[in-house]
């Protein structure tokens, strides 16, 4: 709120606000790095009526300034109409897409290329917006660790907005390996626009809030388990709150049971299931034989991935990747990852 004078003097105050004009539904998947997003966003991509997931800092940048305090509400959502409405807007016209053929979230990973390649070729942009609103298209974003810092979203989106939370056990030491790279990254570069506090010259995310002194002096591994620390229990109170309508998707059961959770997006958005998805389905190799059955990726194997000799149970999965975990990290942090996979198998494995 900004306190603005009138003509005369006298203080006047006024909130700027800025309404949502468009209705699309709306998909968040968000997650850990390494924790399964790409994957589930792969699949979800290849319903009928679905966009290609896109990353968007902005949106998490607004969402950590008002957890932080920095704004208030009213100009979180305000900020947040005006993005979703231009996307909506841009997607129409496939402006701001990837088009480098490898990346992850490139237009040539999106499984039904034939609808982008008809959008790229025509010039009318009135006609492709309007169709586009209503053929009732769905945007699809992918976010980075905002469950506990989501509140701005749902305020704005309400009933449009399809929320999914991954997690994944804590014992993965692929998930662990990929935190341990993205925390040496953080506030070091510049394309990425991740925020962070300034602790004695030391980067810490903004998301970190009752770890920041921790953090500051910890090691690349030891920030990587105080990230799971904190988004994992920040993220479990937002999702226990029963105003946040989030579905909850344990990456140890989605690699087994993937149409499980599909079933649940698509009649969420009232959309058959075409064999679009089976084949999307069968292209990321779920269901697995085990968790690291996963396909063939030189990304993956730079973060720790090794292709499975043999397929394992997940309790032996996690037994293994433990004791491996003992072989590098300090008793104490080992001692803190037992108490999250701990907690993590209590909440979302029990009997699989």
């Amino acid at each position: 709120m900004s306190l603005l004078k009138s003509k005369n003097n006298m203080p006047k105050e006024r909130q700027l606000s800025r309404e949502s004009f468009l209705q699309n539904k709306i998909i968040f998947v968000d997650g850990f790095v390494g924790g399964g997003k790409t994957l589930f966003s792969q699949i979800i991509s290849s319903l009928d009526r679905v966009e290609m997931w896109v990353h968007r800092p902005l949106v998490e940048q607004v969402c950590g300034l008002y957890s932080h305090k920095n704004i208030d509400m009213n100009t979180a959502v305000s900020l947040l109409n005006c993005c979703f409405d231009n996307e909506i807007y841009n997607q129409s016209l496939l402006r701001d897409q990837n088009f480098r053929p490898y990346d992850h979230s490139s237009v040539f990973k999106y499984p039904t290329k034939q609808d982008y390649i008809h959008r790229m070729s025509n010039s009318n942009d009135q006609e492709l917006f309007k169709k586009f609103i209503n053929d009732k298209r769905v945007l699809h974003f992918m976010s980075h660790g905002i469950t506990a810092l989501s509140a701005p979203i749902f305020e704005s989106l309400g009933e449009r907005l399809i929320f999914c939370r991954l997690t994944r056990c804590p014992s993965s030491i692929y998930m662990l390996n990929h935190l341990a790279r993205w925390s040496k990254r953080w506030g070091k570069e510049s394309r990425n626009g991740m925020m962070y506090n300034d602790i004695k010259g030391q980067k810490v995310p903004h998301f970190i809030v009752n770890r920041i002194e921790d953090y500051a002096k910890a090691d690349e591994y030891e920030r990587a388990i105080i990230m799971l620390e904190e988004w994992l229990e920040e993220g479990n109170k937002i999702k226990d709150d029963k105003k946040f309508n989030m579905i909850e998707i344990p990456f140890e059961r989605l690699v087994f049971e993937p149409m499980k959770y599909v079933k649940q997006i698509s009649s969420e958005l009232n959309i058959k299931i075409s064999k679009g998805v089976f084949k999307e389905m069968k292209k990321q190799k779920v269901p697995r034989k085990s968790l690291d059955d996963a396909p063939d990726s030189s990304i993956f194997e730079k973060l720790g991935w090794k292709k499975p000799t043999k397929h394992l149970s997940v309790e032996d999965q996690i037994a293994k990747e433990i004791k491996e975990m003992r072989s590098y990290l300090k008793p104490n942090m080992m001692k803190r990852v037992e108490k999250l996979v701990e907690n993590y198998s209590a909440r979302h494995l029990g009997k699989l």
